[in-house]
């Protein structure tokens, strides 16, 4: 295929770039976390139902129903925003490249702070 041919000498590493798009998206998952533990514990103490949850824990249930097979398709998608740089422009940074390669994270996390946000 000639649209992933290296157009010049190969300077990305892509093994590398790898490693840096993981390291964000661990990065990521601690800013959820923290997010998510940042959120008060306490129930609602007008709560009438048989089943009532704190706001912490609805987020935490929230990341793990819709949150950890939204990031497997993103890690996906980075991975192959991944090949595409660092075949098509070779003379990147790997640093710069896992970096770009991780957008999809991010915006991962910011629509997560915004249903975060609108739980309190």
């Amino acid at each position: 295929m000639p649209a992933f041919t290296p157009k010049e000498p190969w300077k990305t590493n892509p093994g590398l770039a790898a490693l840096h798009v993981i390291v964000w998206y661990l990065v990521i998952v601690v800013a959820y976390f923290a997010m998510a533990l940042a959120l008060p514990d306490a129930r609602a103490e007008d709560c009438q139902d048989t089943f009532c949850s704190s706001p912490r824990t609805d987020v935490l249930w929230f990341g793990f129903i819709y949150g950890v097979p939204a990031l497997l398709v993103a890690l996906l998608i980075s991975l192959v925003i991944l090949g595409v740089l660092s075949s098509r422009r070779p003379q990147r940074r790997a640093a710069a490249v896992g970096l770009i390669a991780a957008t999809p994270a991010f915006v991962l996390l910011a629509v997560a702070a915004c249903v975060a946000g609108g739980t309190r």
